[in-house]
């Protein structure tokens, strides 16, 4: 007998099918939606609450070292649990043991060093910027691998030679600013790629240079002038200026992370003191694929009698099966595409509240989140969360806050085990999240039907460093948002038919194209791969 309360088939049907279709729709449309795009953070207005939230993501987003890893191997979850003495608490999607083991001792060092601090040398500023630098090294040389993606994101087929002649040409004093800005990264771009692998110190000086670089340049010209260059109506484009926005604002993002937790040490010097960091293990991945239809009508069908979707798919049913509808379910739906995970953040929540029940059950002290009088209950995570788990944490009855999600959904996602010891309220809570994540994702999926459509973001991190403590940008204003750390501008779109990237354009390699006629990109820079876990 199993030590775990299998789902029934029946429920696993009803969630997978509208997912794996979703996902399906997901590949055929591939296309961005043109947002809004709100000021940067500005030092007024910013709570407590929301500082220490962001605080929590940059802490999980300097574990997260590697991108395009299957099931988002690295992606990372963290929560800050008050005992009495103070436990870090995290998880990763995909990580080893020993992995593990790598990363608590990373994040203790750097805990460490911010605990040793005094509190009148943490007012020197002379001190602080040695405490920043020596942070800094560290992090830049754990996430190397993730860095190395930024730099070749910039230097690949040219990009950053092109946004320099680019502005350069284009006879104005800013664009003249912004191209002598981009020219002076590119020899710490160079050092930081040529440096030796043995010698992760080495790429972390000249990594750490780099990201200085950026920062003096970054409010005084870099950030509206590419911002206003990847502006548009148009659907997504692989432009050299929004690559090349994205991998700058991602690097700056560690720099202001450091920044960001010297100033929660500051803060909340409880969390420093008598502090220990532990991990839980990563989940299984799944190998049983669900026995669903293998059709979008066949789903559909199953889905309700929703007239209005029905309709909707027969109109487009012949355009939608040219681009392989049917065969992407199939794919998604087999053996060697199928293993869902248990998402880090998700996973640990499970174990806190299975903590908690423990703890109540046996009359021990309960287990509680830092200061929940002040900022309630909160799980960091290094990316913004996916579809579906925004669904679970808004489902979930422990009222559990997560960061605010992208939005982007990955069909290889499973609900935590819930072992046969834990009674049958907590398989039937289990049951009741799934039940309305169902109609959420049914919802969602007539939504892109009816729509054409499916809303999601090239890029799962930001473009823009988000900083809650000051401005990024100059004479920005406070702007209200779910998601309190990222409060930055998301993709804006580039135009393919602007003059600015015709050229560029033109060069690239054939794309497929979709119904609607839009481009599909190739694989995203900090996405990870189509089978893959959260997104940062």
């Amino acid at each position: 007998m199993s030590d775990y309360v299998e789902l029934p088939p029946s429920v696993r049907k009803r969630f997978y099918e509208p997912v794996v279709l979703l996902d399906a729709l997901r590949s055929v449309y591939l296309m961005d939606h043109r947002v809004s795009e709100p000021d940067l953070e500005s030092a007024s207005g910013k709570s407590s609450e929301q500082t220490y939230y962001s605080f929590l993501n940059k802490l999980a987003q300097i574990c997260d070292s590697e991108s395009k890893q299957p099931l988002g191997k690295t992606v990372t979850a963290i929560v800050v649990l008050d005992y009495g003495s103070i436990e870090y608490r995290l998880a990763s999607n995909q990580r080893s043991t020993r992995e593990l083991d790598t990363v608590k001792e990373y994040l203790t060092g750097i805990l460490q060093l911010l605990a040793d601090a005094r509190e009148d040398e943490l007012n020197d500023k002379a001190f602080t910027a040695r405490l920043l630098s020596d942070i800094l090294e560290r992090v830049l040389a754990f996430n190397r691998p993730r860095i190395e993606g930024y730099l070749d994101s910039l230097s690949d087929e040219g990009r950053i030679d092109f946004c320099i002649n680019s502005s350069a040409a284009d006879g104005t004093s800013d664009g003249k600013a912004v191209a002598e800005a981009l020219r002076s990264l590119v020899p710490h771009i160079n050092a930081a790629r040529s440096a030796p692998r043995i010698k992760s110190d080495e790429f972390a000086r000249h990594s750490a240079v780099l990201l200085e670089t950026i920062h003096s340049h970054y409010e005084r010209c870099l950030e509206e002038y590419m911002r206003n260059k990847t502006r548009s109506n148009s659907s997504i484009a692989d432009s050299p200026w929004g690559e090349v926005r994205h991998a700058v604002g991602r690097l700056l993002s560690y720099y202001i992370a450091i920044k960001v937790i010297i100033s929660a040490r500051k803060s909340w010097p409880q969390i420093f003191a008598n502090f220990e960091v532990t991990w839980i293990p990563s989940s299984e991945p799944s190998t049983d694929p669900p026995v669903i239809r293998r059709t979008a009508n066949g789903i559909l069908s199953r889905m309700g009698r929703n007239k209005e979707t029905i309709e909707a798919y027969q109109r487009h049913a012949k355009s939608l099966q040219a681009f392989g509808l049917d065969d992407r379910i199939r794919q998604r739906a087999s053996p060697g595409r199928f293993r869902p995970i248990v998402h880090a953040e998700v996973n640990l929540l499970a174990s806190v509240l299975r903590d908690q029940a423990v703890a109540e059950a046996e009359g021990d002290d309960p287990v509680r989140f830092f200061d929940e009088a002040a900022f309630g209950r909160y799980v960091g995570t290094s990316k913004p969360t996916c579809l579906l788990c925004r669904f679970y944490f808004a489902a979930h009855p422990s009222g559990v806050r997560c960061r605010e999600s992208h939005g982007n959904l990955y069909y290889n996602w499973r609900a935590p085990d819930v072992a046969v010891a834990e009674g049958p309220d907590a398989a039937r809570q289990r049951l009741d999240i799934l039940e309305s994540m169902i109609k959420d994702v049914r919802a969602e999926t007539s939504r892109a039907i009816r729509e054409r459509s499916y809303p999601r973001r090239k890029h799962d991190s930001r473009d823009t460093p988000t900083n809650p403590l000051w401005s990024t940008q100059r004479g920005s204003s406070v702007r209200g948002g779910n998601d309190d750390d990222d409060l930055a501008s998301m993709m804006g779109q580039v135009n393919l038919d602007s003059a600015s990237t015709r050229g560029w354009n033109d060069s690239m390699s054939s794309r497929e194209t979709t119904p609607e006629g839009h481009v599909s990109a190739a694989d995203d820079d900090d996405e990870d791969p189509e089978d893959g876990g959260a997104r940062l």
